[in-house]
């Protein structure tokens, strides 16, 4: 016959046995994917799976050195030098800054010539390639001559020149991210986490030791940094 049941005594708890935890090894694979996760390598992975590893590589360039950086440099030596270098009065160091920001302006423009006129069979590497040459030849001018030297409209078309380095090459890739979203519209989003998320990772300490650069070396250290990320 089974055995009956063990009477509980009324108050008395019910004690229900339960397994033992037991700690399982972490595997050396599960921590390098943890690691991936944290340093955003897996994010650049997929992105490379789908996209090519080349044109992940140009987006970072050209929004985290080319904007994040550059911009930053640019535009935070750009006061100092016009007022305190050159010597410039309030009102002709407004209409300075103002012809120097015309390519933002001309963004749409970028685009459709981009779009209808390709050189060399390509749509946008040429683009950014001249822009390029062009951010180069400005910031090396404005980091090589003297200030003195520098009249008020030769300083507003070298630094429209390096504007035209930020706009086409902002224009170029928000082209092919908005082509690449309608092809894989699932990364669309990572996509743009990419291009903000280099902006910002690039922007912020170029942002934070600008100021010291300025005040230690001169506006014009700036620019020569600026080259680099041209």
């Amino acid at each position: 016959l089974p055995s009956s049941p063990a009477r509980v005594r009324k108050g008395e708890p019910i004690r229900v046995p339960c397994a033992t935890p037991t700690t399982r090894p972490v595997s050396m694979a599960t921590l390098l994917r943890r690691a991936d996760s944290l340093t955003g390598r897996a994010f650049l992975r997929r992105l490379s799976a789908a996209f090519g590893w080349r044109y992940v590589a140009a987006c970072i360039l050209a929004y985290g050195v080319n904007q994040g950086m550059g911009e930053k440099f640019v535009f935070g030596a750009r006061q100092y030098y016009l007022l305190d270098d050159i010597g410039m009065t309030s009102a002709e160091y407004g209409r300075v800054a103002g012809f120097s920001h015309i390519p933002w302006q001309l963004k749409s423009l970028f685009g459709l010539l981009s779009d209808t006129v390709p050189l060399g069979g390509m749509h946008r590497a040429p683009y950014m390639l001249i822009a390029g040459v062009l951010g180069l030849f400005a910031l090396g001018m404005l980091t090589a001559l003297p200030a003195a030297t520098v009249s008020a409209p030769l300083a507003g078309f070298l630094l429209l020149l390096t504007n035209v380095n930020f706009a086409m090459p902002d224009v170029m890739i928000d082209a092919t991210v908005a082509e690449r979203a309608k092809v894989r519209p699932e990364l669309g989003a990572a996509l743009q986490a990419l291009c903000w998320g280099s902006l910002g990772v690039a922007g912020v300490p170029a942002g934070v030791v600008k100021g010291y650069l300025i005040e230690w070396y001169g506006a014009r250290l700036l620019f020569g940094l600026a080259i680099f990320a041209a």
